[in-house]
């Protein structure tokens, strides 16, 4: 059984949407790329994550590193993803998790869980 190849970059529709702070306009577009291990050795070695190595900071370190456009913008930056909503940011993890390690690597949502 062969692998589907995925491209490097990747788009994603965000539930809820991204507003711009300074445009005020809503984009409910992002474009992702997957992890790489540069990806995974800057979140290891950032002062943020050695202060409080959680997984809420490893996850927007990530995101802010993997997600390559938040509508227009291509300089996307901890700020932004800190704006999302969770359903965008759910959305955009999910995704990178696909496109990194495959469909299987995504959670099953538990239902019991009020973070999904």
């Amino acid at each position: 059984m062969s692998k589907k190849v995925t491209s490097y970059r990747e788009k994603v529709a965000l539930p809820i949407g991204y507003e711009d702070p300074i445009s005020n306009e809503l984009f409910k577009e992002a474009e992702i790329r997957p992890v790489t291990g540069g990806d995974e050795l800057y979140i290891g070695m950032s002062p943020e994550y050695n202060k409080n190595p959680n997984d809420l900071i490893y996850k927007t370190l990530l995101l802010a590193r993997c997600v390559t456009k938040l509508g227009p913008r291509g300089l996307v930056t901890i700020d932004d993803i800190t704006r999302l909503h969770a359903q965008d940011v759910r959305a955009l993890e999910y995704a990178i998790y696909r496109v990194t390690y495959g469909q299987d690597a995504i959670p099953e949502p538990d239902e019991s869980d009020p973070s999904g």
